[in-house]
């Protein structure tokens, strides 16, 4: 499995746990609070960049218990304060999920980067 598709495997995997958390808690409004939003995409856009921009995080994500390892300190991470803040905290991760989907979209259709050959 190319690398895109398995980190958009975990991606996808993390977004329905957390989405299915805030839909099973009935706090699904807290994905339209634009605070959320803000630090969801902003995080997700600066984890982008440290993987852009060839630092040592990118040859570390290669080794597959770092990649299940940080998919379940998301997950868990979020669900864990949520229990102590509130749900905002699982709408940022889920709107930083949905940022890293879009720029996903972005590689693929040749717009941004260069897509891994499969």
């Amino acid at each position: 499995m190319p690398n895109l598709r398995r980190d958009a495997a975990f991606a996808g995997l993390c977004g329905v746990c957390l989405t299915g958390y805030l839909f099973l808690t009935g706090e699904a409004a807290a994905l339209g609070s634009f605070p959320a939003a803000a630090v969801g995409v902003g995080a997700a856009l600066a984890l982008e960049a440290v993987f852009v921009a060839d630092t040592p995080v990118r040859t570390l994500w290669e080794r597959r218990g770092v990649r299940l390892a940080s998919a379940a300190a998301l997950v868990l991470g979020a669900l864990g304060l949520a229990a102590v803040s509130g749900p905002l905290v699982v709408a940022a991760a889920c709107w930083g999920l949905a940022t890293y989907f879009v720029l996903l979209v972005l590689v693929l259709g040749g717009y941004w980067g260069e897509a891994e050959s499969e």
